[in-house]
């Protein structure tokens, strides 16, 4: 559960509340559970950058586990795009990739390197004031099944179709800088362009949807946005350095 929350001992600050429901019996189990989940998020509260949530606070209650977040007052660029309904200009969505582009490489330097699991528009947040794009929605795997479950869920044999995310790649062995990238891109792409993937069979060039983008933000989007992740930029610093250029 993600919800927005007041601070009561901060002078009812907004902040951004996640909860995980862990077993309820048996107890040993829930314990465990509850273990896993302060050590996975763990390394979110050694983040200190201004493009990134701030781990205010953690704590259990009964069979919930907590993370307290600070709180970016803005929208979501999903929700932007969704109430203009047009695209946004060049300038703003350079702006907003290189910051990102920042806040990303912050989190690979951290040991060991953090990734963003889930890049979309929905989990980059536009702040109110100061126009800055805030790279929310860290994901936190679920706890390993017990021994116990895996064998009552092997009794049973089900086909279920997976939900993907159309802002990343079809098949990205390693998940690495390479997919952050082309998950980033994808959410430059519908920015720039107003048209939500998926794309297939891949993304169009920026320009066909939108003439008005230039030639060289193009180059660096369809790059970015290859299937074939050893076509795309290798990392980070690669994009960043064609992309200021533009700025």
């Amino acid at each position: 559960m993600v919800a927005v929350a007041y601070d009561t001992l901060a002078n009812d600050a907004q902040v951004v509340l996640k909860r995980w429901e862990c077993t309820n019996l048996p107890l040993a189990r829930r314990a465990k559970e509850l273990v896993y989940y302060e050590k996975a998020t763990q390394p979110l509260t050694r983040l200190r950058h201004p493009l990134l949530p701030r781990v205010l606070d953690r704590f259990v209650e009964g069979k919930h586990y907590y993370l307290v977040l600070s709180y970016a007052d803005g929208e979501s660029l999903e929700e932007r795009m969704q109430k203009l309904l047009r695209p946004l200009a060049e300038r703003e969505v350079t702006g907003y990739l290189n910051a990102l582009l920042n806040a990303l490489m912050a989190l690979e330097q951290q040991r060991p390197p953090l990734r963003h699991y889930d890049i979309t528009p929905s989990n980059i947040m536009i702040e109110l004031t100061r126009g800055r794009p805030i790279l929310t929605g860290f994901q936190v795997s679920p706890p390993p099944q017990s021994l116990e479950t895996m064998n009552k869920g092997s009794q049973h044999r089900t086909t279920r179709k997976l939900a993907i995310s159309p802002y990343i790649p079809v098949q990205d062995k390693p998940y690495d800088q390479r997919t952050c990238i082309y998950s980033l891109a994808a959410c430059m792409h519908y920015a720039l362009t107003n048209y939500a993937p998926p794309h297939y069979p891949t993304f169009p060039p920026v320009r066909l949807l939108n003439p008005n983008v230039s030639v060289a933000l193009e180059s660096i989007l369809s790059r970015a946005l290859m299937e074939d992740s050893r076509e795309r930029y290798q990392s980070y610093g690669e994009i960043q350095r064609d992309l200021k250029s533009l700025l």
